[in-house]
């Protein structure tokens, strides 16, 4: 086994049994790279030998992004190996910021600079990008060192949660997300990644090719919690278990696909109920906790009290640029259920735009869920409030349970809906625990202006570095006033 002195952060997974030629350039480009700081000539530390692990077989790209293949072609011929080389310094900013976070990790499959296996083929680790006749590299492999605190599974789900403008793509543990969609799945979800590298010893982040993306060295927005972390290290690990089984619906809607020799009917009828099941796990796995699981939060302020904040905010309220298609579909769910929901404002007073937002905040569209929380309908609900309705044959109509939960709530027979007064109405629907935060709830203003991060990942626990994946009520109200489709008064 081979043992070499030279600093992680090149890719020493990819060097193995290379040529005495290409060692030569892996040491001047090392020499190179810390001449930037002003001492070349300075000895490496005893600490940072390490062992040269065998090649991986992986190139860390997206095998369905075109984008990659584009920038190959458009890289100058041999800039790949050249000497001058330097990383993107968002990476090298990220790279400190975990450093900083976890001193004693291992950095064994850290990686940036790739080998001559991915100059074959398109591959960020290659320097794909000339900036001043300087190759730019744009991915970074983090090491997982769980027993140090370093969890790439943790720091995975942290960047895909944080929506940065400069992430192109995640790789971790099977599964890819990319910031921009891919064929049939929109931005950001998780698709299966079959590279002959699982990627679960790292997880590998790969930057967007424009200078003012791959070289913003702001602080990535992440709570990154050391080992022995208390509530915020449970907090974090309960909000990747959603993160894992998001992963897995979209994986089961993947496979819903085809009648697997039943027929026609059969399938259909049966991938509807599977969907069913599909939508109350999402509901279930994205809903914003409350603050106390169901206690008392402390005297629920007055509307009055909360008034001219509404009021305010909502005239402030912008929608976020980059979810705006999202907030379009939301908007055109609304409407395209709006019968469901006329035939309950009918019966409550509530107005059917009140109810479809509701709907789509508690139940993810689902109408095989409880209006109150989303629980399957084939039973009284589960999670709070538990037991509802109290007059109930399971299965019920998703009408008389959503019924049943506008008059739980105090919602029905009210003439004032104004915006303000709705607006109230809604952050009451899910508590008003964040306030005790001083954080603006997403369950009202996520995807605006007003929103960046936190949130109660599940009842009574709460992270500070969880952003929410709901679209907010104030924002779909908005999207209605703005379009014409609700005229509401004062």
């Amino acid at each position: 086994m081979i043992t070499k002195r030279f600093p992680q952060w090149i890719c020493w997974e990819r060097w193995w049994f290379i040529e005495p030629t290409l060692w030569k350039e892996v040491i001047m480009s090392f020499l190179n790279d810390r001449s930037k700081d002003g001492n070349p000539s300075a000895p490496i530390p005893q600490d940072q030998a390490i062992e040269a692990p065998s090649i991986l077989d992986d190139l860390h790209t997206d095998p369905q992004a075109g984008d990659e293949f584009i920038l190959a072609d458009a890289a100058p011929q041999g800039l790949e190996g050249a000497v001058q080389w330097r990383v993107a310094q968002s990476l090298s900013a990220l790279k400190r910021q975990i450093d900083a976070a976890y001193p004693g990790r291992s950095k064994l499959s850290d990686g940036t600079i790739g080998d001559d296996r991915h100059r074959t083929r398109a591959s960020d680790h290659n320097a794909h990008i000339s900036d001043g006749g300087m190759g730019i590299v744009t991915a970074f492999d983090i090491t997982h060192d769980p027993a140090h605190g370093c969890d790439a599974g943790t720091i995975a789900a942290l960047l895909h949660a944080s929506r940065d403008p400069r992430i192109k793509y995640i790789i971790w543990n099977h599964r890819i997300a990319n910031s921009s969609p891919i064929g049939a799945a929109p931005a950001w979800a998780w698709r299966a990644y079959t590279g002959t590298n699982p990627h679960d010893k790292h997880c590998h982040l790969s930057v967007k090719a424009s200078k003012p993306l791959y070289d913003d060295v702001s602080a990535w927005p992440l709570a990154l919690a050391r080992k022995g972390g208390t509530e915020s290290m449970l907090v974090i690990s309960k909000a990747e278990h959603d993160e894992g089984a998001l992963a897995d619906i979209e994986m089961a809607l993947a496979a819903l696909g085809g009648t697997n020799g039943k027929p026609l009917l059969q399938a259909l009828v049966d991938a509807s109920d599977a969907i069913g099941v599909l939508l109350s796990r999402y509901a279930q796995a994205s809903n914003p906790g409350k603050a106390s699981n169901g206690a008392l939060e402390g005297p629920r302020p007055s509307f009055e009290m909360l008034r001219a904040e509404y009021e305010a905010l909502f005239d402030a309220c912008r929608i976020n640029p980059s979810r705006a298609s999202e907030v379009a579909w939301h908007r055109n769910r609304l409407l395209k259920y709006r019968p469901h929901y006329d035939e309950v404002a009918a019966r409550t007073g509530a107005p059917w735009w009140f109810v479809g937002i509701v709907h789509a905040l508690e139940a993810s569209f689902n109408f095989a869920g409880h209006l109150h929380n989303g629980d399957s309908l084939t039973a009284r609900t589960v999670q709070v409030p538990a037991g509802r309705p109290l007059q109930w044959n399971p299965p019920g109509d998703w009408v008389s349970s959503a019924v049943d939960a506008i008059q739980y709530e105090g919602h029905a027979g009210k003439q004032d809906w104004s915006p303000a007064i709705a607006l109230y109405r809604f952050e009451s629907y899910n508590g008003f625990g964040y306030r005790n935060r001083g954080l603006n709830t997403p369950y009202l203003w996520s995807f605006s202006n007003h929103y960046t991060a936190g949130k109660f990942v599940h009842d009574g626990k709460y992270d500070p570095a969880a952003v929410s994946k709901q679209c907010g009520a104030a924002v779909m109200l908005k999207a209605l006033i703005a379009a014409g489709d609700v005229v509401l008064a004062g």
